[in-house]
């Protein structure tokens, strides 16, 4: 089991920095050595803070505020600063190198006055010019700022100082720098705050005129406080002047990882596999594993939620992760779960933390905390959910903290507790779930229950907008009994009436029914296949208890009662629609009780009224979205005498809808044959996309059809004109193709020359009464007059006819003028006629084509800018051109070759000479006299445009092979180094077949390009499980050490090198097998995302895969059958009657070895060396020789005197003539007498 002090390298952070402490130089250091630097805050120190310091070159140098919470670094920041300024060789403190370079432009430049503000009553000026004039007696400068009231501006007295600064410090700058600035403003009064501030300006002013610098450590951001709002013009001022620069979590993780919990490449290889385990089931734990490991064992939700404590004096966030990491160093890694710590364990600090109770919020959040625990603790129906629960009501007490307001129902969702928190269900693991992150949400919503059971419902809510659960500190009375007795006691006739209420609110009609006393709405459907909106009237209950409502309109739909349905005889007709709910579940009888109960309640009660009215829009949002997820199987639909489902009508709903939009669904669906029979030639609107046209917005579509025809396009106005036919497939104004517009030409060619069309000949009254708007309608399509005045406008524009409004008539000249009108002057025109004048077709085609801007031909001042505009458009289309046709020569190159063929180059050049040819002609109809004789008509004008766009789709076409050319080289050497995968490599080879057919038909290759940058993913995923295969990670690297160091290779390795017998060689081939095995964890995804191989390893498939490797459990067995099997063959020798006799012929000790070994089997780990020296000896042969008596008595002389010499001389000789060649060790003498 791996501890947590096996996976970081913990480093505490015991104390905050105080400013003051870097006016040591030794601690100074020593701060600059500590200081870890993000990549956010290099940029903030390389182009804000050091910039602003710097005087040698010339800029807008400002005041300096460091924006950070207690705790954050704030003072450590400002101290590493005032650090760089004043000591010469700061910069080879820096460990990163773009601030070390940088800071080289300060360091040692300053003098500097360090300073904090404490909790006085002075002002402002008077504790920065005493600060100030204290540091400059350090200095050894006499100065003494005058006293306020003697002075008319403040800047002076600067500027006095700093000429006298320069006296003594001609090469320096001075700062000061200020610690505690927030705390002090907050305590001052609007008059005394508005003087503070002016001064601050003042101060940041000096700051850009002089070597005066200003450096300010405030807790929260100063100029956007709504907290200084009342002097918010005074911050306006100083904001001008100063330059903040905020401390954000993403530099306190910064800190958190490679400080406090700095890994090396093993420990954080060692973290990642462990938490891979669970990526199942967290959402974000794969995608973001870096951000996750860097922190581990923080979660970084943690440092989220601390930012947001509304507590600050207590957030000093890198002390309290220290004491969170201190506690579990020792502690072992649990295997079941992450092991991450989140912000619900920093309600044990708060509750720990005494002086907190003091403040009301917490002291509140404590008790209801408290509460809920003890009834948990006790009242939990399921044990194993205890835990989760526990930590859970941690959580929401830490996020109720970060709310302003307490009652604010804002918490968190089922997923956001399972994420932020990593809870876990211990046995869910080892679950074989489909998907485990949704059970275990399911699971998590589990507990919210039980808790909220356990609590009779007191003290934790949940909000249904948005699903997210949260404490609830005033709900402490138990109002669900008092709604459910008071909703038992409704009658049929009640909750039909609250079925209509909540019909009423969940289908959002208007609060004000259009006939009074009825449950009658105007309503609109919309009109799909036109992308329209038609009007009828909706209606709570049978067509016989309605009111007759005028004027008719295009349907009816009716919602009859469900509990006491209404009795009344269908006529069939084709536009009524009924809606009756006649399957209603318990459920949804039980909740519109309940909500009928809640408003009954609401009603009776005074003090408690909200209580009731919360529990109304619950109730009403669960009844709506019951009606919604029933629509399908509670309602029956009743059309012209038919009644079914909505699957029987044949119809599918969309998904995600609201209840007004499923009846709507339905009721188009019916009704749209009726409309067509109704409006047959009626316009189609098929670009307004996401929107349908209706009354209410047709006049501001229409405005916005008229603008575009005057030169302002917008999607809006090119909607209409496109469903009155009145754009060609370029976008372009053509009046040719529109039906609309030719009813309108064809009516005035039935006239005689000069005769006018009135407005009674195109538009007729349908309806009219008084009290109501007249209802109007075209006589032809029967379409709305406004949209005829599209059609009129764009006839106009176009120079096709003329009209007359208010006995004025209005021309293409003046057509600006004629959408100017009110659109009720417009639909009632008085007439149309023909035009008069030269035809402009030409001209326009030229204008269309160089996209100059629109205006009219008879102004002369236009016409010249638009000649000038047509030429200058010409000669820079004249040159991209001639490149062009360079470029369809010699360039677009691909991959596999020349992206065109013979033909198509052919093809692209004739096209481009044209064009080429056009344009250089164009060059002489540089004045007004010479374009009277334009050679060029409307048809060639358009076929060279064509051509022009060619030039501009080959230019859009190398981009595109630009764009390509990344991911394309990527597979392409990923090809070669995944050969062995033949599917990927002939799906790769397709892909770029079909990227560069594609490219040659000039398609916008999105789906091509999704296509490699899937078969990349392939590519990186079977890479990442193949270099998983061949190399070793962390665990493993573990594994192979403890291996190598086992004790049974180790009795292998001295049976090996002592017994001649044995099979040294498949020793060897162990050794050589687990040697093999090569280690390396530090492959990324990110890495295979900008290279194909291993950075570290240069893992190639095709150079190793071939080659067959044992598994680290393999090369265990195998160490296990290499020391049996050699035991074995060992034990089997011993049978040996010459062995045998060896064995007699040893020691007693020696004996005793042997037996013992014999008897056991096995050979007792660590191995006995000795043993196996005597089974060595043994295998290769203990020779017996024996001596007679008579030799010993001979060797000693026979009875003659010897000398010592002479019986050593004679014991030796006769010990030569026993042993003979053979190995001393390996003979045994015995006397026989």
């Amino acid at each position: 089991m791996l501890r947590y002090s096996d996976l970081i390298q913990f480093e505490p952070i015991e104390s905050v920095v105080q400013l003051r402490d870097a006016d040591d130089k030794e601690r100074a250091f020593h701060l600059l050595d500590t200081y870890v630097i993000s990549d956010r805050m290099a940029e903030q120190l390389d182009e804000i803070i050091l910039e602003h310091i710097q005087f040698d070159r010339m800029v807008d140098n400002k005041g300096l505020l460091i924006v950070g919470n207690y705790g954050t670094g704030k003072s450590h920041l400002m101290s590493v600063i005032s650090t760089i300024a004043e000591q010469p060789g700061a910069s080879e403190h820096i460990k990163n190198e773009q601030v070390a370079k940088k800071a080289k432009e300060i360091e040692g430049k300053f003098k500097v006055i360090r300073t904090e503000i404490g909790a006085v009553s002075m002002s402002l000026r008077d504790i920065i010019c005493q600060a100030l004039q204290r540091g400059l007696a350090n200095l050894g400068i006499d100065y003494t700022f005058p006293k306020a009231n003697e002075v008319t501006n403040n800047k002076d007295m600067l500027y006095e100082m700093m000429e006298l600064f320069h006296e003594q410090y001609p090469e320096h700058g001075l700062m000061l720098v200020v610690d505690e600035l927030l705390d002090y403003l907050r305590g001052r009064k609007e008059q005394e705050l508005t003087l503070d501030l002016g001064f601050l300006r003042e101060f940041g002013e000096v700051c850009s005129k002089t070597r005066l610098r200003f450096i300010a450590g405030i807790q929260e951001m100063l100029f956007d406080n709504p907290k200084f709002q009342f002097v918010a013009d005074s911050l306006r001022r100083v904001k001008e002047r100063f330059q903040e620069v905020r401390i954000v979590r993403e530099d306190i993780a910064y800190v958190v990882s490679e400080r406090l919990l700095k890994k090396d490449e093993k420990q954080k290889a060692l973290i990642r596999e462990h938490l891979s385990k669970f990526t199942p089931l967290y959402h974000g734990l794969s995608e973001n594993m870096e951000t996750y490991v860097n922190l581990f064992p923080i979660h970084p939700a943690y440092l989220e939620t601390f930012e947001k404590v509304n507590i600050a004096e207590k957030r000093v966030v890198l002390q309290t992760i220290s004491r969170e990491i201190r506690k579990l160093m020792t502690k072992e890694v649990p295997e079941n779960e992450t092991g991450i710590i989140s912000f619900d364990s920093y309600w044990q600090y708060i509750e720990e933390d005494s002086s907190l109770r003091s403040n009301p919020n917490v002291r509140e959040v404590m008790g209801k905390v408290q509460t809920l625990k003890d009834k948990v603790q006790s009242g939990l129906t399921r044990p194993a959910y205890k835990p989760a629960a526990l930590r859970i009501i941690d959580a929401l007490a830490v996020y109720r903290l970060t709310t302003d307001d307490l009652n604010a129902p804002i918490g968190l969702t089922s997923e956001e507790l399972r994420d932020k928190l990593f809870l876990n269900i211990s046995t869910l693991l080892d679950m074989d779930e489909e998907n485990p992150a949704d059970f275990l949400r399911t699971t998590i919503e589990s507990v919210l229950k039980q808790i909220m059971t356990a609590v009779s419902f007191q003290y934790i809510s949940a909000n249904q907008e948005n699903g997210q659960y949260y404490l609830d500190i005033k709900k402490d009375i138990a109002v669900d009994e008092l709604i459910e007795k008071r909703g038992e006691e409704l009658t049929d006739n009640q909750l039909d009436s609250y079925y209509f209420d909540v019909l009423k609110q969940a289908m959002e009609v208007l609060d004000h029914p259009y006939v009074t006393g009825y449950k009658i709405w105007l309503h609109e459907i919309p009109w799909e296949a036109r992308r329209v909106k038609r009007q009828g009237y909706i209606f709570f209950g049978a067509p016989n208890e309605r009111s007759t409502a005028q004027p008719e309109r295009d349907f009816y739909i009716y919602m009859l009662q469900p509990f006491e349905p209404p009795k009344f005889h269908d006529e069939e007709k084709p536009d009524e629609v009924f809606f009756r709910m006649t399957k209603k579940d318990d459920e949804f009888v039980r909740l519109l009780r309940l909500y009928g109960g809640a408003k009954e309640m609401s009603n009776d009660a005074s003090t408690t009224k909200q209580l009731y009215l919360n529990k109304v829009s619950y109730y009403l949002k669960r009844l709506t979205a019951w009606l919604k997820d029933h629509f399908v199987d509670a309602f029956e639909i009743q059309y012209r005498g038919k009644k079914g489902s909505v699957f029987e009508f044949g119809m599918f709903l969309p998904g995600n809808a609201t209840l007004m939009e499923l009846v709507d669904t339905v009721a188009e669906g019916l009704l749209s044959q009726w409309f067509e029979e109704k409006y047959s030639d009626y316009p189609s609107f098929r670009k307004l996309e996401r929107t349908y046209l209706t009354k209410d917005n047709l006049a501001t579509y229409v405005n916005d059809a008229l603008s575009y025809l005057n030169g302002r396009k917008t999607n809006q106005g090119e909607a209409i004109l496109n469903g009155l036919v009145l754009l060609d497939q370029k976008g372009e104004i053509n009046v040719r193709n529109s039906g609309y517009a030719r009813w309108v030409i064809e009516k005035l060619e039935e006239k005689g020359n000069g005769q006018v069309v009135n407005q009674n000949e195109l538009i007729e009254t349908v309806y009219t009464a008084q009290g109501t708007e007249d209802i109007r309608l075209t006589k032809e399509f029967r379409m709305e007059p406004e949209l005829l005045v599209v059609v009129l406008g764009a006839l106009i524009q176009q120079g096709e006819i003329v009209v007359t409004v208010d006995n004025k008539t209005y021309e293409a000249m003046n057509f600006a003028e004629f959408i100017k009108l009110p659109l009720s002057k417009l639909t009632n025109f008085s007439h149309i006629k023909k035009p008069s004048g030269l035809p402009v077709a030409a001209i326009h085609a030229l204008v269309d084509m160089f996209d100059v801007p629109k205006g009219n031909v008879t102004d002369q001042n236009w016409l010249d800018f638009a000649i000038r505009q047509i030429i200058s458009g010409a000669k820079q289309a004249l040159d991209k051109t001639v490149r062009m046709i360079n470029d369809v020569r010699h360039q677009f190159q691909i991959w596999d070759g020349p992206l065109f063929s013979n033909d198509e180059r052919a093809q692209y050049i004739t096209k481009l000479e044209s064009l080429k040819s056009f344009l250089e002609g164009l060059q002489v109809y540089n004045t007004r006299a010479k374009l009277t004789n334009l050679k060029y008509g409307v048809l060639e004008i358009e076929q060279q445009k064509e051509n022009l766009a060619v030039v501009e789709q080959l230019e859009k076409l190398e981009q595109k092979i630009h764009e390509c050319t990344k991911i394309v080289n990527y597979l392409s050497t990923a090809l070669h180094i995944m050969k062995a995968n033949k599917n990927w490599a002939e799906n790769v080879d397709i892909a770029l077949t079909n990227l560069a057919g594609a490219l040659k038909e000039n398609g916008d290759c999105i789906e091509e390009i999704r296509e490699l940058e899937k078969l990349k993913e392939e590519y990186i995923q079977q890479y990442l499980q193949l270099h998983h295969q061949a190399r070793l990670n962390a665990t493993e690297e573990n594994k192979k050490k403890a291996l190598l160091n086992d004790k049974r290779y180790l009795a292998l390795k001295e049976l090996a090198s002592r017994i001649d017998l044995l099979p040294r060689q498949a020793l060897d081939e162990w050794v050589k097998n687990i040697q093999a095995l090569k280690v390396c964890y530090q492959l990324t995804r990110e890495q295979l995302e900008h290279q194909q191989i291993c950075p570290h390893c240069k893992f190639n498939p095709n150079d190793e895969l071939m080659v067959q490797r044992y598994s680290l459990e393999q090369l265990e067995e195998r160490l296990d059958d290499l020391l049996n099997t050699w035991t074995e063959t060992l034990l089997t020798n011993f049978n040996d009657s010459m062995v045998q006799e060896g064995i007699s012929l040893l020691s007693e000790d020696q004996r005793q070895l042997v037996n013992d070994f014999i008897n056991k089997k096995q050979f007792d780990l660590p191995i006995n060396i000795g043993l196996l020296e005597i089974i060595n000896d043994l295998l290769k042969g203990i020779h017996k020789e024996e001596i007679r008596v008579e030799q010993l008595i001979k060797m000693m002389g026979d009875g003659n005197p010897l000398t010592i010499d002479e019986a050593r001389n004679n014991f030796e000789m006769l010990m030569k003539a026993i042993v003979g060649n053979n190995q001393p060790e390996r003979v045994r003498i015995i006397v026989k007498k």
